[in-house]
C-alpha cells in the first residue's frame, strides 16, 4: 500500500509522462497545472522525476558527483556508500519515469474500441457511438472508428459523412479523409471527400483543418457556418458557401454550387448502382472548360435531371449498358 508521499510521487511521474513533450495548447495542460498548484510537494516530486530523467544519461554528471564525493577525507568508504545510495535513489526515479513514458503511451495507444462501417450505393445509414457521439453516412461511404484513451479518431475512406460529436476535453475526435485531417472537441460538421478534394461544412461549433501530409501548410479554423476546402499538397482555404447545403442529402435534396461534372458524377453515383463518369478532356484549346452547373435536386428525381442537362448546360449525357457518361460540349 502507497503512503500519501509516495503516491504523489506516483502521480508525478505520470504527469511528467504525459506533459513533457505536450504542446501549449494539450486538452490536459489545465488540469495538470492545477494539479501542480495544488501543493509545493507536488511541484517538488515533479521537478524531481525532471532533473532525474535529465541526468538519466548524463555520465558527465555523475562522474563529477562521484569524484566531489571522493576527495572528502574522512570516512571514505562512508562517502562511497552514500554516493551509491544517492545515485540509485536517482536511477531508480529515473527509472520509474521511464517506465512510466514508456509505459504510458503504449497503455494510451492502445484501442478501446474499433468499428468498420460501410454504406451500400442508394442507402444511408445512422451509426452511434459509445460516447454519444453520432455518424449518418451518406450513401456509397466507408469509415473506420477508432476510440483510444486520448483521442477518438475517424478514418474516411470513401464518401461523405455528418459527425455530431459530443465534447470531451480529454479526448479530440479527429476524422482523416485522403489528405485531410480535421480535429475537434464537440460540434457538428459534415466531411465529404470528392473530386480530388476534401470538403468540410460546419453547423455549429469550430473545426480546425489541415493537411494531413504537408508539413508546412497552415492549419485553418472554421465555424458556424463556414466551410474549408483542401486540396492534395495545400493548406485549406475557406468556400465562400452555405454550410447548410452540405447537409441536405439527409432530406433527400442535392445542392450544386457551380459544381464540376466530375463532382456531380461522383455525388450522383453514390445513389445509382449504374456509375455516373465525367470524361476526361483531350488537350485542345478547349480542354479544362467543363462547364461549372447550380442546382439543387430531388435525389428520387435523379433520372429527370440527368436526361435535362444538356437542355441547361452544355453537356452531353451518353448512356452505356456499363455507365452514364458525362462530357462538355465543344
Amino acid at each position: 500500500m502507497l503512503n500519501k508521499h509516495q503516491q504523489i510521487r506516483k502521480e508525478a511521474a505520470k504527469w511528467f509522462a504525459r506533459m513533457q513533450y505536450a504542446e501549449a495548447d494539450h486538452p490536459e495542460r489545465s488540469t495538470f497545472e492545477a494539479w501542480l498548484m495544488q501543493s509545493h510537494v507536488h511541484a517538488d516530486e515533479y521537478l524531481a522525476i525532471s532533473a532525474a530523467w535529465n541526468d538519466f544519461d548524463s555520465s558527465s554528471r555523475i562522474n563529477a558527483l562521484a569524484q566531489a564525493m571522493l576527495r572528502k577525507k574522512d570516512n571514505a568508504q562512508a562517502s562511497r556508500k552514500k554516493l551509491m545510495r544517492i545515485a540509485g535513489k536517482s536511477l531508480a526515479i529515473a527509472a520509474i519515469g521511464l517506465f512510466s513514458f514508456f509505459g504510458y503511451q503504449a497503455w494510451q495507444s492502445q484501442p478501446i474500441m474499433n468499428l468498420a462501417s460501410n454504406t451500400p450505393v442508394g442507402r444511408i445509414n445512422q451509426q452511434a457511438l459509445e460516447d454519444g457521439s453520432k455518424l449518418t453516412l451518406n450513401a456509397n461511404t466507408d469509415v473506420e472508428v477508432i476510440y483510444y484513451r486520448n483521442k477518438r479518431l475517424v478514418k474516411l475512406k470513401r464518401g461523405e459523412a455528418i459527425f455530431d460529436v459530443v465534447k470531451d476535453v480529454n479526448r479530440p475526435f479527429i476524422v482523416e479523409s485522403q489528405f485531410a485531417r480535421v480535429t475537434v472537441l464537440g460540434t457538428r460538421f459534415v466531411v465529404n471527400q470528392i473530386d480530388g478534394r476534401v470538403i468540410v461544412s460546419v453547423d455549429h461549433g469550430k473545426v480546425k483543418v489541415e493537411n494531413l501530409n504537408a508539413t508546412d501548410t497552415v492549419p485553418v479554423l472554421i465555424t458556424n457556418g463556414q466551410v474549408a476546402e483542401i486540396k492534395s499538397g495545400t493548406q485549406a482555404i475557406k468556400l465562400n458557401r452555405n454550410a447548410a447545403d452540405a447537409f441536405a442529402f439527409l432530406d433527400g435534396k442535392l445542392i450544386f454550387n457551380a459544381a464540376s461534372l466530375n463532382e456531380i458524377a461522383e455525388s450522383l453515383s453514390r445513389y445509382r448502382k449504374k456509375p455516373i463518369v465525367a470524361a476526361q478532356q483531350a488537350d485542345s484549346p478547349q480542354a479544362g472548360m467543363q462547364p461549372h452547373i447550380t442546382a439543387v435536386l430531388d435525389i428520387a428525381e435523379m433520372e429527370n435531371f440527368l436526361k435535362l442537362m444538356p437542355q441547361i448546360a452544355a453537356v452531353h449525357v451518353k448512356n452505356t449498358p456499363e455507365k452514364t457518361e458525362l462530357s462538355a460540349k465543344n
